[in-house]
């Protein structure tokens, strides 16, 4: 995979003043993971440009990362977690008409919504040549296999539950791509996002946590802020729960009036002393050994 690479600015303050993490990544693939120093925002710098990233989805993502993608089954909706989620904060319209799941897969979270909806028409964004035949095939209208193509101009209606699971990790200018989206969210529409918590990583960070599609690393305050800058405003940001303890999720919508993002050196600081204190526990004697015995 030769592609070709690009040098990028901090996607939340536009600086260019960043400490570098490591260039170790999951499946041995390159990166280079930064920290912006003034923000404390964590992306890839220097990284592969647009066109490399979307053949690689198009074409080998699923090799690493859904090698089962044509045996993939429907959860059960009921213990489906973004079901749960809005279920308990009491966000889940029952007369939405229009749901929108970018980055879908092969749409098991979408179809379980589609259960839970049933009122409620199926779009997808999603780049997998093999997953867009197994959502067509479940009745599911593919938009595009780009989020940064004319996909808004196409639609007619706005939507009243947009999903991004897991997904906001992988733009290469995920400001952007919010922006569009809260042009083709409804007045009351909700918009909802889950990201690895890199405030609380839960797996070896250069072996499974850091990976060549992840051009963004996340955490509470970059989610927050990112999310204001883009003209949304949290209705709730979680850091964890009973479903799953190693995400950040959160439930948004249109803001009424501009919230400024709350940049902070100290986030920058937080975030350093995490990645720093959790990648010498790794390297350590006695992590190898665990893990060693865990394997067996």
């Amino acid at each position: 995979m030769n592609y070709k690479t690009e040098t990028v600015t901090c996607n939340i303050c536009g600086a260019d003043d960043t400490d570098k993490v490591t260039d170790k990544g999951q499946h041995n693939l390159p990166i280079n993971l930064v920290l912006c120093k003034v923000c404390g925002l964590g992306y890839l710098n220097p990284r592969w440009d647009a066109e490399g990233y979307l053949d690689f989805y198009k074409n080998q993502y699923d090799k690493y990362y859904r090698p089962d993608i044509n045996n993939e089954k429907k959860a059960n909706y009921k213990k489906n977690h973004i079901l749960n989620r809005l279920k308990e904060r009491g966000l889940l319209n029952d007369k939405a008409t229009e749901i929108l799941d970018i980055g879908c897969g092969a749409g098991a979270n979408l179809l379980d919504l589609g259960c839970a909806l049933p009122k409620a028409k199926l779009n997808a964004i999603e780049p997998s040549q093999d997953s867009q035949v197994i959502l067509r095939k479940n009745g599911v209208q593919v938009l595009s296999d780009d989020v940064n193509s004319s996909w808004d101009r196409q639609i007619s209606e706005k939507f009243d539950l947009i999903v991004m699971r897991h997904v906001l990790e992988h733009f290469l200018d995920p400001l952007k791509v919010l922006i569009r989206i809260r042009e083709t969210l409804s007045d009351k529409g909700i918009i909802y996002i889950a990201v690895p918590n890199n405030l609380k990583p839960t797996q070896n960070l250069e072996k499974s946590w850091f990976r060549v599609v992840h051009t963004y690393y996340f955490n509470k305050y970059s989610l927050a802020n990112i999310l204001r800058l883009a003209g949304l405003e949290e209705i709730e940001i979680v850091e964890g729960d009973k479903y799953n303890d190693g995400e950040v999720f959160l439930i948004a919508k249109k803001s009424a009036k501009k919230i400024d993002p709350a940049i902070s050196k100290e986030h920058y600081a937080e975030q350093k002393a995490v990645f720093d204190r959790v990648k010498k526990e790794q390297n350590s004697v006695s992590y190898f050994l665990k893990d060693k015995l865990r394997k067996v």
